[in-house]
């Protein structure tokens, strides 16, 4: 991924955080690399599925104990602050291509070993300045006091200026993305038709083919509408998630 479009990413990602704290939406929580999709516009686009259930307590996180930030290890707690340390090692991933874990990136970084730290694929691709200033955010987010860590308007503010500094090509041009028709959409099990058309009996009679036997009482009818239900949410479910994921605002992925 080239260095223009690795800017871009860190600037849609802080762009998501920052609306969702204008909005006072639910924290971010294990925000990592795998959580950044790309739109059919080679956009890149942060998954709903990090957005916390429940953010009251803020007690969520999973991931990787040496890419956890040192607070909630101390306390159990995900706070805004958090967040911006987590968003930290995914600007190591961007300026390294690598999953470095934060204290061996920020030693690199003190011991200004950068041949070691940067990705050799963006050599000569931009200035020693831009270079310098998104390390030194990377490291600012990796503050080991969260007070010490920018916010996420702060972060917007600092990459706009460096993603200024960029030539304004399209992410899917970027992306080596070509343009055009839609691919038509891949088809779905003859169960997937049938949930689809919401068609109990022909699910009935696949369930059967498969090994369901309806002679066995009561619970096993209990378990076929059961079975029936969970798979039309679920369908539904992915319904939505595909609306979601295709609008364009920051309604369904952000």
């Amino acid at each position: 991924m080239p260095w223009t479009m690795r800017l871009r990413v860190a600037l849609y990602i802080a762009h998501a955080l920052d609306h969702c704290a204008n909005h006072n939406l639910r924290l971010y929580h294990d925000l990592n690399a795998y959580r950044v999709l790309f739109d059919q516009e080679g956009d890149p686009r942060l998954s709903c599925f990090g957005l916390m259930k429940n953010s009251r307590d803020g007690k969520s996180y999973s991931t990787n104990l040496a890419y956890t930030p040192p607070e909630y290890l101390r306390t159990g707690r995900v706070t805004p602050e958090s967040v911006i340390y987590s968003y930290g090692t995914v600007l190591l991933d961007l300026l390294s291509g690598k999953h470095i874990p934060p204290s061996h990136a920020l030693d690199l970084i003190r011991s200004k070993n950068m041949s070691q730290f940067m990705d050799s694929y963006l050599e000569d691709q931009f200035s020693n300045d831009d270079g310098t200033e998104l390390v030194r955010l990377a490291s600012r987010c990796l503050q080991f006091e969260p007070r010490e860590r920018p916010n996420a308007k702060m972060l917007v503010s600092a990459l706009t200026v460096l993603q200024r500094r960029t030539e304004q090509i399209p992410s899917y041009t970027l992306m080596g993305i070509h343009r055009g028709e839609a691919p038509p959409p891949l088809p779905l099990s003859p169960l997937g038709e049938a949930i689809s058309r919401n068609d109990h009996t022909a699910v009935h009679e696949i369930l059967v083919k498969t090994g369901y036997k309806d002679d066995e009482g009561q619970e096993n009818e209990v378990f076929f509408f059961f079975l029936l239900i969970c798979s039309t949410v679920s369908y539904n479910q992915t319904l939505l998630d595909a609306v979601h994921f295709n609008h364009s605002c920051y309604g369904g992925a952000l």
